[in-house]
């Protein structure tokens, strides 16, 4: 259950380099989950993975793999599918797209795929879900350049979540705790840019982050905690940016770097630990552990010739759901710890109104049965 601001991490993903940390000894391995060219984009719990693999450089076909090897959405007799996000129940949410070209919503769960449609009068972007079966989602009216955002309850009504407050503003919700507390960004409709603000929304009231004193700024992932990572702008140069976390009220800048630095780093994923994983232009894909951002591509077995260069999520008992370069090729792919953790979750007061309810007995077997009877197709490792 994590969700992510696609096109900050796409142009992020662009002007990655290699770590230049160097290599001690392995504390991940990896494995390759989605086929070549393929895209990962959440991890849940028990290590299950999405992604999206693209068929001759475009038309995605959303899939997961929960280890024995690919599971793909299908399409409901459209052109494409995507799958956006995963919750701990097993829960995919996801998107296909008619043969008219209309991107729709779809929920993956016990081998059934079910259309949850649209934003009524908009075109709709699905995001995220958390245990409960809340949705988070971007809807843009026609005739109207910026969007809104909705929280989606499991029998379907929707809530506008509003906006800061700005002239013609504008609202990208991109991640939703258990808690039903969202992470993301608004701003004014301004052109070419928009100076966008980090935003945590709860029960209705919406609360700008802050910063460092620019803008733009993103919320991309928060955990059950509240914490909240993504990217804030800073000064000296065009494309500064750097990975923080929010904790307690408080802003952390987790780049490190001067600020005469040439920085451009972001948060893409963050545990209940407040472990950040993310992408960095000096170290590729990172993860931060509470001291200091760590490059993966320091931390795996180099003699395989990996570079981890886009962590998309990662679940509490320290999986990371990825995106790594090798020999030219795209790979979704899953880093598993070596020597797993040992460190407890920290205990949180359940919320009987959004928390996942138990699964029964039912649900169970089916989940089971609906298992056994999936079309597996594994991958080269």
């Amino acid at each position: 259950m994590q969700a992510h601001h696609r096109l900050s991490r796409i142009m992020l993903c662009l002007t990655v380099g290699l770590a230049n940390a160097a290599w001690a000894y392995p504390e991940y391995r990896v494995t390759v989950v989605g086929p070549a060219n393929s895209y990962a984009t959440d991890i849940n719990k028990d290590g299950v993975v999405t992604g999206d693999y693209y068929i001759n450089g475009s038309s995605p076909r959303g899939f997961f793999n929960r280890g024995k090897g690919v599971v793909y959405l299908g399409t409901f007799g459209g052109t494409s599918s995507n799958a956006a996000a995963i919750n701990d129940k097993g829960q995919i949410l996801g998107q296909w797209t008619t043969t008219a070209g209309q991107v729709r919503g779809l929920i993956y769960y016990a081998g059934t795929r079910r259309d949850i449609g649209i934003i009524p009068g908009h075109s709709t972007r699905y995001t995220d879900i958390n245990n409960g079966g809340f949705i988070i989602a971007q809807g843009t009216r026609e005739g109207m350049v910026g969007p809104r955002s909705f929280l989606r309850a499991p029998d379907g009504k929707l809530t506008d979540i509003g906006t800061l407050p700005f002239d013609d503003p504008i609202a990208y919700a991109s991640a939703i705790n258990n808690h039903n507390t969202i992470a993301g960004a608004s701003g004014p409709l301004t052109f070419p840019d928009q100076p966008l603000r980090a935003f945590t929304w709860s029960q209705g009231v919406m609360r700008d982050l802050g910063d460092f004193g620019f803008a733009p700024n993103y919320g991309e992932a928060i955990n059950d905690c509240g914490q909240i990572t993504g990217s804030m702008s800073v000064p000296y140069g065009p494309h500064n940016r750097i990975a923080y976390l929010y904790r307690n009220g408080r802003m952390i800048d987790l780049d490190g770097r001067p600020v005469s630095a040439e920085r451009d780093s972001a948060g893409a994923g963050i545990n209940c630990h407040g472990h950040v994983v993310g992408s960095s232009n000096h170290l590729s894909g990172f993860v931060y552990r509470g001291r200091r951002m760590q490059s993966l591509n320091a931390l795996i077995d180099p003699a395989l010739h990996w570079d981890i260069f886009s962590p998309q999520a990662i679940n509490d008992a320290g999986q990371i759901a990825a995106n790594a370069m090798r020999h030219g090729v795209q790979y979704a792919v899953r880093l598993d710890l070596i020597r797993p953790m040992t460190a407890r979750v920290p205990e949180l007061e359940a919320d009987a109104a959004t928390l996942a309810p138990a699964i029964s007995e039912a649900e169970a077997k089916a989940e089971a049965q609906a298992q056994a009877r999936e079309v597996v197709h594994p991958v080269q490792q």
